[in-house]
């Protein structure tokens, strides 16, 4: 996600244990080529090379192909492209999304992908695109298979939907039947329980998290744990709250996480690991999911998103929690009785990603 999961972020989510898989946050091809002095951010593999994908947007193939072909220099897991941001300023200038207007010329691009990354995984994601027929989208995907990508993922939304409408999952089973590479899914995953139903719905062979792994960047910590407990390897109480003691990382004790001790390691790790002109974007992008945690949340939120200096931001959500300490911890764990956890059915453990 773009201004999101960038190495300060994925290293705050590996501190609580990481997923199987991260992605790098929306890489422009023509600004990278164009030269930055702001190159390293978007290289830098932090915390683990061998777990990371590169993401790229563009509307120039041969700009995707270049900025691959560098990219793939680096030793990561793989390079994706995302055809699936819907956001004006990317799909009004042939970019994200408007890529599934043109099947031929997407597959032709991840063909060539292949050629400029050898041993690398290749990838794409993308969303259901403009139309509600179920064949074009299968169409879609199977060309980008035909080409040789290693694998996709799904975000089932159409290209006008917003976050407000429920992700369409039901696309996605339907596709995961209709292809025989890897499908991942994304959208609305909040939790373990979120993962389980969607993966069982599917039969995809993983998640992609997002916003969620925002608000609370030790999920997959969660979910393992609850993974954990259902098939009995855990050992010791199966309650939430033993069940939670399983995450660890900064902030956690006694079965729920500091909230102001996870907003301090967040300022941390970006200074350390970005430039300055990064933190104001990158502060208020990560505080309008991680606030949600708060009961009253959108408050503290909408004053961070108006504020114009980086000191400012982090010294208003430090005087939040200095002002309100009874707001600090957030019990970790399901909100539901382990009754309610092992009536379930035995489902399939999954990867998830972010």
């Amino acid at each position: 996600m773009a201004t999101l999961t960038h190495p300060a972020f994925r290293t705050l989510v590996d501190e609580y244990g990481g997923c199987d898989l991260y992605f790098s946050e929306m890489i422009s091809a023509e600004a990278f080529l164009g030269g930055t002095p702001f190159e390293y951010a978007y290289r830098d593999a932090h915390p683990d090379p061998q777990r990371l994908v590169y993401q790229l947007v563009g509307r120039s193939a041969e700009a995707i192909i270049e900025a691959a072909r560098r990219l793939a220099e680096e030793p990561v897991c793989g390079i994706d492209v995302n055809m699936g941001c819907s956001a004006p300023q990317i799909a009004k200038r042939g970019a994200g999304v408007t890529w599934m207007q043109h099947r031929e010329a997407a597959a032709r691009l991840i063909e060539r992908l292949r050629a400029v990354a050898p041993g690398k995984a290749v990838s794409a994601k993308f969303r259901l695109g403009s139309g509600e027929n179920p064949d074009d989208l299968v169409e879609f995907a199977r060309a980008l298979e035909a080409a040789g990508a290693s694998f996709l993922t799904l975000h089932p939304r159409f290209r006008r939907q917003t976050y407000s409408r429920p992700a369409r999952w039901s696309y996605v089973g339907r596709l995961r039947e209709a292809l025989s590479i890897p499908l991942y899914g994304s959208g609305d995953i909040s939790d373990a329980a979120s993962v389980r139903a969607r993966v069982e719905e599917s039969g995809v062979e993983g998640v992609m998290i997002g916003r969620a792994a925002a608000q609370k960047p030790w999920i997959f910590a969660e979910i393992r744990a609850e993974r954990a407990a259902g098939d009995g390897t855990a050992g010791g109480d199966d309650t939430p709250a033993a069940r939670a003691t399983t995450v660890s990382g900064p902030g956690v004790a006694d079965g729920a996480v500091d909230l102001a001790v996870v907003a301090e390691r967040f300022h941390e790790l970006l200074e350390t690991m970005l430039p300055e002109a990064f933190f104001v974007t990158r502060s208020r992008r990560f505080y309008a999911y991680f606030l949600k945690n708060l009961a009253f949340g959108h408050r503290l939120a909408a004053q961070v998103q108006h504020l114009e200096s980086y000191e400012e931001i982090r010294g208003r959500v430090a005087s939040y929690f200095a002002e309100h300490p009874e707001h600090r911890a957030l019990p970790l764990g399901p909100r539901r009785s382990p009754a309610e956890f092992h009536s379930e059915p035995e489902r399939r453990k999954r990867p998830v990603h972010a």
